[in-house]
């Protein structure tokens, strides 16, 4: 079953600020990962991207709650939610329609990405001044000679709320936005091969500060005015659990990125929850390790940060364990991830690669961000 998306959130609109900065030690970026083949006949192929940083007119919203009642735009409204409208786009992606210091926008949604990221190309749109940096740009396939730039947003506005003062890191998204011009799609998982220009990245850094809660299924973004709060994130337990839905506990990790504790046939792992990634990757060595078999995909590579690339494989996981939610028969893509992505020389920090949009979508994942937890619930689950 897929939930139909709520037409609105009933809220006031509310302008939050950001009193942090944007850092020079920035996080590592598994960039965008970009995926190219000669052959896209299979539906595996067309989801293969990735957006994790290792470091329109807005409608606002307008409806009653009561209209909602029993529903979880009901239950956030009482809450004092703002809300802001996603659009699912080609590589099965999250966008929010935005207005940058007055000029219009689009920023993908992503969980993968510790802070807000801004396109080189779009600095004059918004008129930025950039500072540079001494942080190579780095991801996916290890770090390059790019280095980060960095800024500050004065006001994006999302929905019926406005974030000034936002602290952004600079980097080049040519890659992704090359020939993907076009409109958005309705459909739950677009199958569109065009684009409209993707601004920049709403990163970890913004969400956490807001409390943000991001609605895959629905393809909702909702934003506290007043931060995080235990009390609003156990009543949404509450709320979910009556539901249906497992709750998975998240932990920041030393790269700023949210993972969560997992499992590949039984071998416990973890994973990075990603919601710029189209499709859940996973380090070839844990998958060897993991007893799990490879099977080559010929013409297809990944372009990740800084313009590295990499080569891809994929796999069928006889179980996928997220939490103590299960996945029977799932497939992933493999690919030689960089050792800083994995945390790997730390045991109690390693993870085995991202879990992507294309289980976190089919499952109604719900990622509380500010209350640090994912909630899943089968698609047969009533």
């Amino acid at each position: 079953m897929i939930w139909n998306r709520e037409s609105a959130l009933a809220t006031a609109s509310f302008q939050l600020t950001d009193h942090g900065r944007c850092e020079n030690d920035l996080k590592l970026t598994l960039g965008i990962l970009k995926m190219q083949a000669n052959h896209l006949g299979q539906a595996f192929m067309k989801k293969m991207f990735s957006s994790i940083l290792l470091l329109a007119t807005l409608t606002p919203f307008c409806a009653h709650a009561q209209q909602a009642n029993g529903t979880l735009v009901g239950f956030l409204a009482k809450q004092g939610f703002a809300g802001a409208k996603l659009e699912r786009r080609s590589g099965n992606h999250l966008f929010v329609p935005v207005s940058m210091n007055n000029r219009r926008g689009t920023l993908l949604i992503d969980t993968g990405s510790p802070y807000t990221l801004i396109d080189t190309n779009s600095v004059k749109t918004f008129d930025l001044t950039v500072e540079k940096s001494g942080s190579n740009v780095g991801g996916m396939f290890g770090r390059s000679w790019e280095r980060y730039g960095t800024s500050k947003v004065k006001t994006i506005a999302m929905g019926n709320c406005m974030v000034t003062n936002v602290p952004v890191a600079i980097t080049d998204l040519s890659d992704f936005n090359r020939e993907r011009a076009g409109p958005a799609t309705g459909s739950h998982i677009a199958e569109s091969g065009n684009l409209t220009h993707v601004n920049g990245l709403l990163g970890l850094n913004e969400m956490v500060k807001f409390g943000m809660i991001v609605d895959c299924a629905r393809q909702m973004l909702y934003i506290n005015p007043n931060g995080p709060n235990s009390s609003v994130s156990e009543g949404l337990a509450s709320f979910l659990s009556s539901r249906g839905f497992t709750r998975i506990p998240m932990r920041l990790n030393a790269n700023h990125h949210f993972d969560v504790e997992g499992a590949l046939n039984g071998h416990t792992t973890r994973f990075i929850v990603d919601t710029g990634a189209a499709t859940t990757v996973i380090d070839k060595e844990t998958a060897v390790r993991s007893e799990t078999g490879l099977t080559s995909l010929y013409g297809v590579g990944g372009n990740g940060a800084g313009g590295l690339r990499g080569g891809l494989s994929r796999t069928g996981v006889k179980e996928l364990g997220i939490g103590s939610f299960k996945l029977v028969n799932a497939e992933v893509a493999i690919a030689h991830v960089s050792s800083d992505i994995l945390l790997s020389k730390s045991a109690g920090e390693s993870n085995a690669g991202v879990l992507g949009q294309e289980y976190l979508s089919s499952n109604f994942a719900v990622i509380d961000v500010g209350g640090r937890a994912l909630y899943l619930r089968h698609p047969d689950t009533r």
